[in-house]
């Protein structure tokens, strides 16, 4: 991608304004394996369509280093950690948009430096819609749900805020692949162009395959463009036209065909998605709750229970502004 952006940014000084170059992000190498269970990959996805084979010429020649990054030689989790204990307090957010691995290894390696972040934003799980790798699953919850797991219960703890972006609000929010294809593009002078069209028409087949509308559903950049729109604002206090919602479920983490999926209490209860047996909630009182049971009932073991809850984004500005800011950052296209 950097070599493709470098060779961009020499055909068209104008594409400076599109991008900070002034910045350079630290790239550090992630964790290749889950935390618990099998390893499971998207070989069948491949975002990049095993560029390196089918268009060769936009490999970077061997030897290349962008000055546009910088190269970490620690693993992800502790770049992570060395952020957070360098930057203010509750100043970092933390954006996911694969399964929660390297946020599980940062959080369980260190929690008192971890619980140092804003926030983490991740795109990830499926409530109320049916999975994409499963039928009940999302990918980055099924590759890694027992990290996803660990996240979540230190959220209820009221460790740290965990806003996520699931397939329910994801899927709706497409761009159709005709404005994302530039066939005609000058891989001298529209780099990004080119680059992206090379990889992109075959991840276009294959949203025909599986039956999918012929637009790219826009999973990640929403996750991306929810956290630049709020970063710099205090948690709950989101841009216009954002909202989210509080949501109690829990995680399956090896399900013999459940692996990854969002489990949500629909029996309308209250009871959140706590197992219920025989006397289990009275069991797990003390002898002073026991008393506040007999005056106030049910109340008081929900009392006992309450928790702190991930936020699922439930409203942006639309998915005609994300199309129109996609277009514009990346490709320099007006709409």
């Amino acid at each position: 991608m950097y070599y493709n952006l470098s060779l961009e940014l020499a055909a068209s000084p104008a594409a400076r304004e599109r991008f900070n170059t002034a910045h350079r992000p630290l790239v550090a190498v992630g964790e290749d394996g889950p935390i618990g269970g099998e390893t499971h990959v998207a070989t069948y996805f491949d975002g990049l369509s095993n560029i390196t084979q089918t268009a060769p010429q936009f490999s970077p020649p061997e030897g290349f280093e962008s000055d546009l990054v910088r190269q970490s030689d620690k693993k992800a989790y502790e770049a992570i950690l060395d952020l957070l204990e360098k930057e203010p307090e509750h100043s970092v957010t933390i954006v996911a948009i694969g399964p929660l691995t390297n946020v599980a290894w940062a959080y369980r390696q260190n929690k008192d430096v971890f619980n140092r972040v804003k926030e983490v934003v991740w795109m990830g799980g499926a409530l109320d819609v049916p999975g994409n790798t499963s039928p009940v699953a999302e990918f980055n919850s099924f590759a890694d749900p027992y990290a996803f797991d660990l996240v979540l219960e230190a959220v209820k703890r009221g460790e740290f805020r965990l806003t996520f972006a699931p397939l329910d609000i994801t899927t709706p929010h497409s761009v159709p692949f005709p404005s994302l294809l530039f066939p005609d593009a000058d891989p001298k002078d529209e780099r990004l162009k080119a680059f992206t069209t090379a990889f992109l028409t075959r991840v276009r087949g294959l949203q025909a395959q599986f039956g999918n509308p012929d637009a790219m559903e826009m999973h990640d950049p929403l996750s991306m463009w929810y956290a630049v729109e709020n970063a710099g604002r205090p948690n709950g206090d989101l841009a216009p036209g954002w909202a989210v919602t509080p949501r109690e479920f829990t995680i399956e983490r090896n399900g013999e065909r459940t692996r990854g999926m969002c489990v949500v209490d629909r029996r309308g209860t209250g009871e959140g998605t706590e197992i219920r047996t025989e006397n289990k909630a009275l069991q797990e009182l003390s002898t002073a709750d026991e008393k506040k049971v007999e005056a106030k009932g049910k109340d008081a073991i929900q009392d006992k229970t309450k928790k702190h809850l991930p936020f699922m984004i439930s409203n942006t500005p639309g998915e005609e502004e994300l199309a129109r800011l996609l277009l514009d950052r990346v490709w320099g296209v007006k709409k």
